[in-house]
């Protein structure tokens, strides 16, 4: 890593002779780095320069020959927060789904739970981390893969509660009428999305380098655009299942579009996370003022936080527009199972589905266990 940020300096040290150039006559100048590198014998070194060249000028002439030249380089697993990050989320998700596909096969015992946890963890951890070492050579694909299985698992459980899968109206004579839940249903379908998650995220990444950037700026749209599909559903007057529709709706519009928006922009991933940092200090500055004027309407109890994450959100676009630092690894899911997270500043993370097991009450008083997940919105540490 010396050598690279030698590399580097040198090639800002001198950015007086390379102002009048092109970008691509500055990637064709990290190119010929890279190669330099190679020759001493570096090849670590070289690898990173040429990612860093495949990212920072894409278009370029160079980056076709910085793709050849990692082609023709020994294959090396990705390493650091990305790599760990991603076999860490599917060690877990294993387990989730093992424990998830005894619910939807409509196991009431532990021991079908158990054996769920004892076989979903393990497959979890080597699958993951076999298809990492072959397919993934940026952190920004490992972080677009666990948000994909994340966000599969979701849309699962949304549709069913739109569609009303697994339940069943009966009325009586009378005119009294009854709708019976299924109990499995919502399970098979977190199990059904999560899978397709899987393949599709797995198989996108694979095959296509995603910058850390772009999949943070992804992961973050797709949650920030499900919270704005919350409040406005909320102001709208909108409960059950047309709530589900907004969230779902609006969650999937911000996903796409910062699809595109990432092409143009390119943002960092720590620059990402400094607007989201931005957003959710608005949105919590916005329910303090809820819970003090206190308001009749709960549309505008939801309104107020809404506008005001928006506002935060826009302020760190701004504030951070001279940002220039490279990306930083892609952690989504490294840091915790928290959705809020606190580590040496605000990040999103995955919010992973924990197995759990509960006591609940009967109605004589007495005990049972019921199992069920726990998803942990905030998490710091100091």
């Amino acid at each position: 890593m010396r050598s690279i940020a030698f590399a580097l300096v040198v090639l800002l040290g001198s950015a007086p002779a390379l102002s009048a150039q092109t970008p691509a006559d500055t990637a064709a100048v990290i190119l010929e780095v890279a190669r330099a590198l190679q020759r001493d014998g570096k090849i670590e070194a070289s690898r990173e320069v040429l990612r860093l060249l495949r990212s920072r000028y894409p278009a370029s002439p160079a980056a076709q020959s910085a793709t050849e030249l990692l082609d023709q380089m020994p294959g090396t697993p990705l390493r650091g927060a990305g790599r760990n990050g991603f076999v860490t989320f599917n060690t877990v998700y294993g387990g989730f789904l093992g424990l998830a596909i005894a619910g939807a096969l409509g196991a009431e015992g532990s021991d079908e739970a158990g054996v769920g946890l004892l076989v979903g963890a393990p497959l979890g951890l080597f699958a993951s981390r076999a298809f990492a070492r072959q397919n993934f050579h940026t952190a920004g694909q490992a972080g677009i893969a666990s948000f994909a299985t994340v966000w599969g698992t979701w849309l699962g459980l949304g549709m069913q509660q739109v569609l009303d899968v697994g339940e069943e109206e009966f009325c009586y004579s009378g005119g009294y009428c009854s709708t019976s839940t299924s109990d499995t249903a919502p399970w098979a379908a977190m199990v059904i999305g999560g899978f397709t998650g899987i393949g599709a995220g797995w198989a996108i990444a694979g095959k296509h380098e995603i910058r850390p950037g772009t999949s943070t700026l992804i992961s973050h749209s797709a949650f920030w655009g499900s919270w704005f599909g919350v409040s406005l559903g909320r102001v709208a007057g909108l409960e059950d299942d047309g709530l589900f529709t907004s969230v779902l709706a609006a969650g999937n519009v911000a996903l796409l579009a910062a699809i595109p928006a990432s092409k143009s922009w390119h943002p960092s991933s720590s620059r990402v996370r400094l607007i989201t940092a931005a957003g959710l200090a608005g949105g919590l500055a916005g329910f303090g003022i809820s819970l003090i004027a206190n308001p009749e309407e709960d549309g505008l109890a939801f309104a107020i936080p809404a506008a005001t994450s928006a506002a935060g959100l826009l302020i760190g676009v701004a504030a951070t527009k001279n940002q220039r630092d490279l990306d930083s690894p892609d952690t989504f899911g490294a840091g915790g199972n928290a959705l809020v997270q606190w580590r040496d500043g605000f990040r999103l993370g995955s919010a992973l589905p924990e197995p759990a097991v509960f006591r609940v009450e009967r109605r004589d008083g007495s005990l049972r266990t019921v199992r069920g997940v726990r998803l942990r919105l905030f998490d710091a540490r100091f």
